[in-house]
């Protein structure tokens, strides 16, 4: 009998021998990679890292959809998908990865910049300085994940006196009130009041025009900025061009423009904190995100017992914030398989309805935008002028339409604003 029992408890621990020596050199899925003891041994049991390099205006949410992939025991042929994010502002990451700098953040296998526009930039600039593509195609190529066109965000009292008739003319008045060296009281004038009523004498306890924008130079939604103010300088919606930018009016119309503008940080999210924060006295019109600006008007009624509302320009631009996997050898298979596992997941109808809550239109169009949920901000702040429908937009730019842009703000007009330093 103790024979016998010898024998089976060799037999067993053979077993369970072969088993972890089986474990440490092939990659097992499901339970038997993990069978017959929980060791974390070899490469079944290795974790996939997936490093993911985001524009951090979506920051909260992306956050809370990698918790909740994780929490969902995501792994790939038994091997846990473990997402590191790092925020980084979409000119930012562009320049990096072409000049391959990974001092700051680790060396991403994906992207999620703001717009589409910055992933042209990138295998434009990466097909200057490289060779070979850096971009995945096929049925890795690029995909949207949210939406969020730009909007401009103004005090309803003073918006009311820039827009009576509505914003058909929305650039035009804008510029010309921020060239107007009477300010408020001069465009009371400008819109027919008598300079000694009492309309003139309120909007004269306002002061100058105070704008903001984001850095053109360092962020997406600054960019956005210039792009649009370009487009409606040339009554164009698409085919700018680099002639189109060198057009020496097109510079002396901004030029009031660049001289009223009092931010230019490189946080857009920042920026609407502080037209909260510092109120109608410090900025009348801010250009941001539509999400951002969803997400600070219950913030600013309470604070200053104004409201705040939201103006679509009759042609804006749409952030697409697009899914992008880079290419080897910046990733491995197993690294682009769970980046595509993340994408599903990303896209999937729960995840989208998040972004939702946060503002953003999903891109998955089976997520309906309106629906009977009392929070969703787009029924919410309908009355403070939130739209479904937001009209035209205008065409991204080729990528060196954008450098122009870009080179125009930093050589001309970076000289006329009241804060001529870049960031805070």
């Amino acid at each position: 009998m103790q024979m016998f029992a010898r024998v089976v408890g060799l037999g067993y621990v053979g077993i369970v021998v072969l088993m972890l020596l089986v474990k440490a050199f092939v990659p097992l899925p499901g339970v038997v990679g993990y069978a017959p003891l929980p060791l974390a041994l070899g490469p079944a049991s290795r974790p996939i890292e997936l490093v993911v390099w985001a524009s951090p205006e979506k920051r909260a949410w992306l956050a809370e959809a990698v918790r909740r992939f994780e929490a969902d025991q995501a792994n790939l042929a038994g091997r846990p998908i473990q997402v590191r994010v790092t925020a980084l502002e979409s000119p930012d990451m562009v320049a990096r990865i072409v000049q391959e700098d990974w001092s700051a953040a680790p060396q991403p296998h994906v992207i999620i910049p703001a717009s589409s526009v910055w992933v042209a930039a990138l295998q434009s600039d990466w097909a200057a300085q490289h060779s070979g593509a850096i971009v995945r195609g096929g049925n890795d190529a690029p995909r949207p994940l949210l939406l969020s066109p730009l909007v401009a965000v103004a005090w309803e009292e003073r918006a009311n006196l820039l827009w009576p008739a509505g914003v058909g003319t929305f650039w035009a008045d804008l510029q010309a009130a921020l060239a107007n060296p009477d300010g408020w009281a001069g465009v009371a004038v400008a819109q027919g009041f008598a300079p000694a009523g009492a309309e003139v004498q309120r909007a004269q306890s306002w002061g100058s025009v105070k704008f903001a924008h984001s850095s053109p130079l360092t962020t997406d939604s600054g960019a956005q900025a210039l792009l649009l103010m370009s487009y409606a300088f040339h009554n164009k919606t698409a085919a700018l061009t680099q002639a189109d930018v060198a057009d020496p009016a097109l510079r002396s119309w901004l030029q009031p423009i660049a001289a009223a503008t009092l931010d230019l940080g490189d946080d857009a999210g920042a920026l609407m904190e502080d037209l909260v924060r510092f109120g109608p006295n410090t900025y009348d019109v801010v250009l941001t995100y539509e999400h951002l600006a969803l997400g600070q008007i219950l913030n600013a009624q309470s604070r200053w017992g104004q409201q705040i509302r939201v103006f679509y320009p009759p042609a804006t631009f749409v952030s697409d914030h697009p899914f992008t996997l880079l290419d080897a050898p910046f990733t491995t298979d197993a690294e682009r398989e769970a980046a595509a596992a993340l994408r599903s997941f990303l896209l999937a109808r729960e995840t989208q309805a998040l972004a939702l809550q946060s503002g953003f239109r999903p891109a998955e169009p089976t997520v309906p935008m309106v629906s009977s949920d009392a929070n969703n901000p787009f029924n919410l702040y309908a009355p403070l002028g939130v739209r479904i429908e937001f009209g035209r937009q205008v065409e991204p730019p080729d990528s060196s339409v954008l450098a122009a842009l870009q080179e125009l703000w930093r050589q001309e007009l970076r000289q006329y604003t009241l804060l001529p330093q870049e960031g805070r």
